[in-house]
């Protein structure tokens, strides 16, 4: 599945939905960001289980492995993908 640091970030990377940890809810994007449009669902996730995802995330190997919050962008995925992430939500 595709994610994001953040809603409009333009950078992305591939997680395995199993590497999707404490899914959520957000509608506030925390630190210095400005609002967000609307809600949107994000997950935490080991910075070595993405796929790709040397923009997103500059890693540095002597204290890896980096817990991220990412965003999970209906659009980026496929209509399979996203109801699975519902579904994970409702639990």
């Amino acid at each position: 599945m595709i994610v994001r640091r953040r809603w409009n970030d333009p950078q992305s990377a591939k997680a395995p939905l199993a590497a999707l940890r404490e899914l959520v809810i957000k509608n506030d994007p925390g630190g210095v960001c400005g609002p967000i449009p609307r809600p949107f669902p994000y997950a935490r996730v080991w910075c070595d289980q993405l796929i790709d995802g040397d923009a997103l995330h500059a890693c540095d190997a002597a204290s890896a492995p980096h817990e991220l919050q990412l965003c999970v962008i209906e659009a980026d995925n496929s209509a399979a993908t996203n109801a699975q992430v519902r579904a994970l939500l409702r639990r």
